[in-house]
């Protein structure tokens, strides 16, 4: 990560996010840091058995919101679900989960154009703009399930973002998505 506030991405595996909504997001999480909130990524790619347990501990009502495996932006490396921390002064998270403490998150996330999870009810989470519906995913798990049999994660990942990047360099991408264009121009996408 080349932007501030690596640490408070130290629990999740950076390698496994798409490199321009990684450093996007970092950009954000510094300006939250800048305006007083410090925000700790606690979750970040999924694999579909990662996401599925996860479902399955919703559907029990043990667990928060969790889309079922191949239908979440965590499968794909395009989602990051952050804590904040309620006192920076002292060692270790001090998670405090009270919706009011994601709005600053929620504002930044907004600003930068991606989607925040507030305005579905998962103030902690934050994602790549117009993959939120299984639909909208579609095309992304059919890449990602159709590298052979044996493909790692990593090599199912980079497929998706081949795709990825090739849908941003559209016009009618950055036409709909213009902030986030601008922003990942600034940094060499």
């Amino acid at each position: 990560m080349t932007t501030p506030c690596p640490e408070l991405f130290s629990r999740v595996a950076l390698a496994s996010l798409y490199p321009p909504f990684r450093e996007v997001m970092a950009e954000v999480i510094s300006r939250c840091r800048e305006r007083g909130a410090d925000y700790v990524a606690t979750r970040g790619f999924a694999t579909f058995a990662e996401q599925e347990a996860l479902h399955a501990r919703h559907l029990r009502g043990e667990g928060g919101r969790a889309a079922p495996a191949g239908l979440s932006a965590h499968n794909y490396g395009l989602a990051v679900d952050f804590c904040r921390d309620a006192d920076v002064s002292r060692p270790g998270l001090q998670p405090r989960w009270d919706a009011p403490a994601y709005a600053v998150l929620g504002e930044e996330t907004r600003k930068a154009g991606f989607v925040w999870g507030g305005s579905f009810g998962d103030a902690p989470h934050c994602q790549w703009p117009g993959l939120m519906s299984g639909t909208q995913l579609q095309p992304v798990r059919g890449l990602f399930l159709s590298e052979p049999a044996g493909a790692t994660d990593a090599q199912r990942l980079a497929s998706v973002w081949r795709f990825l990047d090739t849908t941003r360099a559209r016009p009618d991408w950055r036409a709909g998505n213009p902030t986030l264009a601008a922003s990942l121009a600034r940094l060499g996408f």
